[in-house]
């Protein structure tokens, strides 16, 4: 029973084209349990290599899916998460560093708004600037030991006022071996590569491109690599 023709791409849902690229298939519209079964079974011989990409809270919620992929083991095959990368995430903690003094009223998100934007999210009583989910960095952020977390790709922006405390995640997860470069943006703000109103700068298409170089090396199977 060839089963392949009956998968269909989650990402055919998405309006936008450019997002259907390495989307993986899901089996649907099938008719019994046996047959959904038998097209995980089926599944299993291909290889899902999975690169998780979050922009700025977004990116918060990639390295947080990105711990769970690593907590979960084999429970995820054939999806394997090979990377992730963080477009300057949405990091925040109760000691200010030096470019949160710094760029405290900078563009689109300052210091307050940020503030703002984490007590909404957070439950009244879990409010907390160290948050495991807002300073990936605390102590009781729980999960998988940071050495092994997936090569981390983290980009930040000149005037973006959390950019410090990205780096300095990336800068901890190169301590223990993991593949964790920064690429770092002159003259840029936060959201500078994803807002409508930017994307045609010439930063945002060399963030695209730097991003796809990167990338490129986690996807591709040997022997099988793309040309750029």
């Amino acid at each position: 029973m060839n089963l392949r023709p009956n998968f269909r791409c989650l990402a055919n849902h998405d309006p936008d084209p450019r997002s259907r690229a390495g989307a993986i298939p899901v089996p649907c519209d099938y008719g019994s349990n046996a047959n959904v079964a038998a097209a995980v079974d089926n599944s299993r011989q291909y290889s899902y290599r999975c690169v998780l990409l979050g922009v700025s809270c977004g990116a918060n919620i990639a390295d947080y899916v990105a711990r769970k992929s690593v907590e979960s083991g084999t429970l995820l095959d054939p999806v394997k998460v090979v990377a992730q990368v963080l477009m300057y995430p949405f990091f925040i903690g109760s000691t200010p560093t030096h470019s949160e003094i710094k760029l405290s009223n900078s563009y689109f998100f300052d210091k307050s708004m940020s503030i703002l934007a984490w007590r909404l999210f957070l439950p009244e009583e879990e409010f907390d600037l160290d948050h495991p989910a807002a300073n990936p960095l605390v102590p009781n952020r729980g999960g998988p030991p940071l050495k092994r977390m997936p090569p981390t790709l983290t980009v930040v922006a000149e005037h973006d006022w959390m950019r410090d405390r990205a780096i300095a995640y990336a800068q901890e997860l190169k301590k223990v071996n993991v593949d964790a470069p920064v690429l770092d943006y002159k003259d840029c703000v936060h959201e500078f590569a994803t807002l409508d109103m930017l994307l045609r700068t010439p930063e945002a298409q060399a963030c695209a491109d730097d991003i796809a170089i990167w990338v490129k090396k986690y996807i591709s199977l040997r022997g099988h690599e793309f040309s750029y």
